[in-house]
């Protein structure tokens, strides 16, 4: 997967399940982060928490099982279990025979989408292929939906905000349609691919018989 947050930084705590008893040594690996320089030109912080993970520490030196404990978005957590996948370590021992063992590990984010025509951008994302919604069955009503949505790197769309007068039905069809946007990233002006979160609106109208 890209790598696609301008500014992410990872911490990996081992200490709530540490191998305190054992002689071994956990060791991780992650991607290299680069901090945004927060006197820049506008920026909106859509994402800062932790995604904590439970993940398991074969014996055979190797990467289990990984589920989350608590996330933030599918992105991110996408993110942190890619980055899980990759920690090196030494397998936990007893009487100097390796056991698995799972452990908590956390991950810390800090994510920076732009704005349309940020001064930082040297290209907006633009948007290749918006699918349209399905209309709900039998029902006449008409009316628009307006999405906000983060457009990520690596291709994923992200809705944050939904806005309309309409039925619950009619939310629902123009979130799945807004999933499946084609689109090309917005272009930081050092070159780098950046997220960027932009609206969208949907207009619903009865379909003829």
């Amino acid at each position: 997967m890209k790598q696609f947050l301008l500014a992410i930084f990872f911490i990996l705590l081992f200490c709530l399940f540490g191998f305190a008893q054992d002689d071994s040594k956990a060791k991780s690996e992650t991607s290299n982060s680069q901090k945004t320089n927060s006197n820049s030109s506008p920026k909106e912080s859509q994402v800062e928490g932790v995604v904590r993970l439970r993940v398991t520490f074969l014996a055979s030196g190797e990467i289990g099982e990984i589920k989350v404990v608590s996330g933030l978005s599918n992105d991110l957590n996408e993110q942190a279990i890619a980055a899980a996948r990759k920690i090196k370590f030494e397998p936990a021992k007893k009487n100097g025979v390796p056991y698995t063992v799972t452990k908590n590990v956390e991950y810390s984010f800090k994510l920076y989408t732009f704005k349309e025509n940020d001064e930082e951008l040297q290209k907006n994302a633009e948007i290749t292929t918006m699918p349209l919604p399905k209309h709900p069955k039998d029902s006449n009503l008409s009316g628009k939906v307006k999405l906000t949505l983060t457009l990520f790197p690596n291709g994923n769309v992200e809705v944050s905000d939904v806005k309309s007068n309409l039925p619950k039905e009619f939310e629902e069809n123009a979130r799945e349609a807004a999933s499946k946007i084609k689109f090309k990233p917005a272009i930081h002006k050092d070159g780098k691919e950046v997220a960027q979160t932009k609206e969208v609106e949907y207009e619903f109208k009865p379909q003829k018989d």
